[in-house]
């Protein structure tokens, strides 16, 4: 049987190979971060689109703080843009 640990840990690794990013991923010393300039890259392409709010730093699609979201290396843009 499963503990609830166990569950927890299965579900958090389907999630973030499935490119489903959460907040809790900063936390895990296990989460692989996308090359700098990757991220860069991704976070220019997000400034130039209309779902950016800019005062924020935010998708207005998801919700994340993309700033922070193109630095992890499985997360994926909600509108398929990188």
């Amino acid at each position: 049987m499963e503990t609830p640990w166990q569950k927890w840990k299965r579900e958090n690794a389907e999630r973030q190979q499935s490119g489903k990013v959460s907040p809790l991923d900063f936390a895990n010393p296990n989460t692989e971060y996308a090359a700098e300039d990757v991220a860069d890259a991704r976070y220019e392409i997000c400034k130039e689109c209309p779902h950016f709010l800019a005062i924020t730093k935010q998708c207005v699609k998801c919700g994340c703080f993309m700033h922070l979201k193109t630095k992890l290396a499985h997360a994926e843009c909600p509108v398929n843009k990188w």
